[in-house]
């Protein structure tokens, strides 16, 4: 009887150890700091109307916890302007991301989801390294002098690096600098801001020089229908563009990318030379600096 009383306490002993263990060891929620990088879905907020009629933008934090299958089932707006709160809310209500394993068991994460809410650009904006490429390329045989300081204004914003070397340069062109001089140093700067431009920049910048060159070798048309054109010029500055519109870039405008298109079918006219041909191609470009800047 002694025995088997040992024996039952024996047993309860070792019952309530394994399960005292069992509680110990089970694991408990872990913080995992900014988690957007783990996401496997990640949907972008809406941008509130309220937000962009006020120009609200900036970084707002939402606090999440994600449960063990990887679904955000709490999500708190801690920080950020007050328009974009709810709307990162939402977005990051509907994140998900893997579970999070510890002691080969799914656990509880809780972690900062980041919203960086930036208005988008117009066409315009968005183009502004292409405009200052074909300013460029127009300005060596065009007096611009109107647009010159907003020029000069513009390229020491985008590019801060060289900006007081190409302001240096441009400003250095005068009334008196002979049209060769002229050319020699808006050449110079365009070569200085193509070498330190990258990716999609740099595509920009390409397009928006052949573009410049197209718009010099056209400017006769503008004036008199009758002007012989340099074919084989234009017909030059046509091929590039079409070389280069095949790797565009995707944050490039779809609306600006169509003209494009549109100038790459007069690459293979035969008769760009007849007055019809002219006009149809002078019209298309006055279109397409219309889609670029509307105003």
């Amino acid at each position: 009887m002694q025995n088997k009383f040992f024996l039952i306490l024996i047993l309860a002993v070792s019952f309530g150890l394994s399960n005292t263990s069992a509680q110990t060891s089970k694991p408990k929620r872990v913080s995992a700091g900014i988690v957007n990088g783990k996401a496997t879905s990640l949907p972008k907020p809406e941008y509130p109307a309220a937000a962009l009629a006020v120009k609200a933008s900036g970084a707002v934090n939402v606090q999440v916890t994600i449960d063990e299958n990887g679904n955000v089932i709490s999500a708190s707006a801690v920080s950020g302007h007050p328009l974009l709160r709810q709307a990162a809310e939402q977005a990051a209500r509907q994140a998900t991301f893997r579970p999070t394993i510890l002691s080969g068991q799914p656990v509880k994460v809780t972690g900062v989801i980041v919203y960086n809410f930036l208005p988008s650009k117009t066409d315009e904006e968005e183009l502004k390294i292409m405009g200052i490429a074909t300013f460029l390329s127009v300005s060596r045989f065009v007096e611009l002098d109107a647009e010159w300081e907003s020029i000069i204004k513009d390229l020491k914003s985008e590019f801060p690096q060289i900006g007081g070397e190409i302001e240096t340069l441009l400003k250095s062109v005068n009334k008196e600098t002979t049209e060769e001089k002229k050319s020699e140093i808006i050449n110079k700067a365009i070569a200085s801001i193509g070498n330190n431009l990258r990716d999609s920049d740099a595509w920009q910048f390409e397009i928006g020089k052949n573009f410049g060159e197209l718009l010099v070798h056209l400017r006769p048309v503008v004036n008199d229908a009758a002007q012989i054109l340099d074919e084989s010029a234009i017909k030059l500055q046509l091929l590039k563009i079409r070389d280069l519109i095949v790797n565009t870039p995707s944050n490039f405008p779809k609306n600006v990318l169509e003209k494009f298109r549109e100038l790459d079918k007069f690459a293979d006219r035969q008769d760009l030379s007849s007055k019809n041909t002219k006009l149809q191609l002078v019209d298309l470009i006055e279109k397409t600096l219309n889609t670029i800047s509307p105003d």
